[in-house]
């Protein structure tokens, strides 16, 4: 199988119970290792902080994790990995901004607690059993969409139930 790095996990309405219920997944990396990404739609409740942080997935990390679309934060001599249009992988540095930005400023970025892993192998099964579609990714999706409507903007359309009577 190819990589899908870089494109949406949308779950299924079939997995509707646990953590991914209604998730929407940035895949970050998939390769014969197995898979990365961080779900785009689960607000963590923080307090405190000058951003929202959200709950990247059930595996813990050291640290944080943080997408941005800024493409003013880009340095031309430094490697900066866009993950699908219009989405980079942060560092300190776009950390550092995001962290002193006013509040009023309109930026484009997510920080992440937490990530969805998955073993060799394991992301191709679950996708066999159907619990996820794959989509095409785009920063315009994940930064313009409200996060409480990501997941009806791109889950798969389900015919309506027909009627017993």
């Amino acid at each position: 199988m190819s990589s899908l790095a870089g494109t949406f996990l949308v779950a299924r309405p079939s997995l509707s119970r646990g953590f991914f219920a209604r998730t929407v997944i940035l895949l970050l990396r998939h390769d014969e290792d197995g898979a990365f990404g961080l779900v785009l739609n689960r607000p963590a409740a923080v307090d405190k902080l000058p951003f929202p942080v959200f709950i990247g997935g059930p595996c813990k990390m050291d640290g944080v994790a943080m997408i941005h679309g800024q493409s003013d934060w880009l340095d031309a001599g430094d490697e900066n990995e866009e993950i699908c249009p219009g989405v980079y992988v942060g560092a300190a540095e776009q950390f550092q901004v995001a962290a002193e930005a006013d509040e009023t400023e309109e930026m484009r970025f997510r920080i992440f607690a937490g990530y969805a892993g998955w073993g060799a192998m394991q992301l191709e099964g679950e996708l066999d059993e159907g619990a996820w579609i794959v989509r095409p990714a785009h920063g315009e999706v994940i930064f313009e969409t409200p996060v409480q409507e990501l997941w009806e903007r791109l889950a798969p359309r389900t015919l309506p139930e027909p009627s017993l009577n």
